[in-house]
Formats: structure tokens, sequence, C-alpha cells
């Protein structure tokens, strides 16, 4: 029987949890005058922003007012945008190219025909296209999955913010997703400064998946009984591709009744392992691996600890820091979606994701 549940990164699988955020983006979107233009999603691998991604995407081009372009963050964006424009055919037809050249930033300066008059720059050949679309009541959504600071990015946030600025209100759209360490190197980077939309983009954090709908999810698909259920779903603590996986293997043991399959349980730790966190702990710095082998030592996967007691336990180890050090890396940490603090003045810290405390133990502790 097909497996409903996937272990494989990006694809929306059949068994999916759909999270609000999607549908505010959505709702947000389609009102006549927006709030946000641009959102930037972000959360540690496996949160679910390239499916959620996918799922406005594949949502607003079924729609006939919106055309949809995804792009390639490790190439020239600007002049994959304007390829895609194009090829529209409401922009074809007023589009005429010199023979044997393609269209890119490069390519610009010998002039292309839109509309009969002549075009030299890539910036006012966009704009003119996505006017043409707007004359037809059409809206323009960029998608950029896995963004990082590279030039392609720094031309691309430059063109946009012309865009967003453009005096003939053009209706273009954006959504990015990016590991949040990278995301701050974007904005935090000085060629980047002139973008001034990137310190205004609305950054969304992927929240953990709801527990009740993971655990009727599991009964319904499985036949099991809810307490049976609401176990599967909290070993997963709201991590989407733990809820996948988990799903995948107990789908394999009991649905499809796979004797390979020995041990549901060990066969999800592993894969979380192997797709996860052995890439994740190797994007740590050496402070940040200090600190989350202290919370692991004091049980902060299975409880919530206090800052004080992490800090006497770095202290007893000789690797003590100073509170304001401290407060720098629980940052990263909070911002690389491994570690949650509470909001109160207790100061309470605890792992977020599920087996990432088993990991390190086995792993990472002599």
């Amino acid at each position: 029987m097909q497996n409903p549940f996937t272990h494989a990164f990006g694809a929306k699988p059949i068994k999916y949890i759909s999270p609000i955020l999607t549908e505010e983006i959505l709702e947000n979107f389609t009102y006549p005058q927006p709030s946000e233009r641009a959102y930037i999603l972000t959360g540690v691998r496996g949160s679910g922003k390239t499916v959620m991604l996918s799922t406005i995407a594949r949502e607003l081009s079924e729609r006939k007012d919106w055309i949809v372009y995804n792009l390639n963050a490790t190439v020239d964006m600007v002049g994959q945008l304007a390829a895609k424009l194009s090829e529209h055919p409401m922009c074809a037809k007023h589009f005429v190219k010199p023979k044997g050249v393609s269209l890119s930033v490069a390519s610009i300066s010998v002039g292309f025909e839109y509309n009969k008059e002549k075009v030299f720059d890539i910036y006012t050949m966009i704009s003119n296209m996505i006017e043409t679309l707007a004359a037809k009541g059409i809206k323009v959504l960029i998608t950029i999955d896995d963004v990082m600071a590279n030039e392609e990015m720094k031309i691309f946030a430059h063109t946009f913010q012309q865009l967003l600025t453009d005096s003939r209100d053009l209706p273009v759209y954006l959504i990015m997703t990016g590991l949040y360490t990278n995301y701050k190197d974007i904005q935090n980077k000085e060629d980047f400064k002139g973008s001034t939309f990137l310190t205004r983009l609305l950054e969304k954090e992927v929240e953990p998946l709801d527990e009740s709908q993971m655990a009727v999810s599991y009964c319904n698909t499985f036949n099991i009984d809810e307490p049976e259920g609401i176990r599967l779903a909290k070993m997963t603590k709201g991590y989407a591709f733990a809820y996948q996986l988990l799903g995948y293997w107990y789908f394999e043991k009991y649905i499809n009744e796979k004797d390979s399959v020995r041990d549901v349980e060990m066969e999800y730790r592993s894969e979380l392992i192997k797709y996860c966190y052995s890439k994740l702990w190797t994007e740590l710095s050496e402070k940040d691996k200090i600190i989350v082998k202290a919370m692991t030592v004091l049980n902060a996967d299975a409880k919530k600890i206090k800052r004080e007691d992490i800090l006497k336990y770095l202290e007893s180890i000789n690797e003590g820091m100073k509170s304001t050090t401290f407060g720098t890396y629980r940052e990263r940490l909070v911002g690389k979606g491994i570690v949650a603090t509470s909001d109160n003045r207790e100061g309470l810290y605890w792992l977020t994701l599920p087996e990432f405390g088993n990991y390190v133990r086995l792993y990472h502790i002599d």
C-alpha cells in the first residue's frame, strides 16, 4: 500500500498538516491593499519551510489572476525573472529579441525592443513587463528557496527594492525561505545595506505543528486509539520532518507489515540523525556545542532548566562565560531552532528538537 508519509525533504506528502501561517500569507496577498508584499520564512531544517512555500505557490498559481515564478538562488536571479516574464504570452507579443541573443543582465545593453520601444536596462524591461501583466489584472509572485548571501542575491535585492518603490505600484510579491544564519548574513552584510526592504522584510518562523492535529492524523491513518496517537504526536515535539518520519516507519511496520522494520523508533531516530542532526551539528560553533552539551547533561531535552544552572555547570567544567557572552550564543541557538526559552523572568531553557538530546549524548559526549 502506498505510504502517505515521506522522508524526502521539500516534497509535499499526502499526509500534510497546513500551518496557520500558510493561510495568513494567502489571505494577506489577496487583499486589494496587502499589509505585506514580501516574507522570509525561517526555521531549522525540516521545519516545513519549503513545503509551505510550494503550497502557497501552488495555491496562487491555480488562480487566473496570479503567475508564480520560482528562482534559483545560485544563479543570476534578475536574468531568470526577466527571461520567465518574456515568455509569458501577454509579454511575448510585445517583445522583439535580437537574433541569436537571449535576454540577460549582460545582453540587455545591445537593446531589446518592447512595446515598440528600445530598452537597454534590465530593470526597465522587467518593470515594463510586470506593468503589462498588471494592466490585465495579473499579480506576480516570486519565490526563492534557501536564500544565501551571494552576489546573485545582492543584485536581486536591489532590483526588487526598485520594483517595490516604483511609482506605478507594480503588483509584485516575494516569498523566500532560509536558514536563520543565512538570512542574518544577508541582513548584516554591508553589500545589502542599500536594499532597505530587507530590514523591513516580515520574518516569520515556521512554528511547530499542532500536537492535537498530528494525533488525529495518526489515529485516522493507523486506526489506533487516541492515547497511542497522542503518544506518537508528543514524540515529534511538533517538528514537521519528525511527524513525517515517524508516520512513515509506523506505516511501513504496521500497515505494510514490513518484516525488515524491526523497531519503528530506532528507524525514526536514525533518519533524524542522518538527514538533519549530523548536518546541524557541523554548523554549530565550538561555543554553541559546549552550551548544547551542557544543556544535554542537565536533561534539557526532558525538562526546562534554569539559565543560572547552565552557567554554573559551564563554570564547573572550566568553560565559564560572562552573562553577555552567553546571551549572544543563546540568541544564535534560539535562532537556529535548537533551543527555546521562556518569556518570563524565570529564565527557563530547553532543547526543542525530538531525540536531539539523545543524539548529543550518544555521539558527542564521552
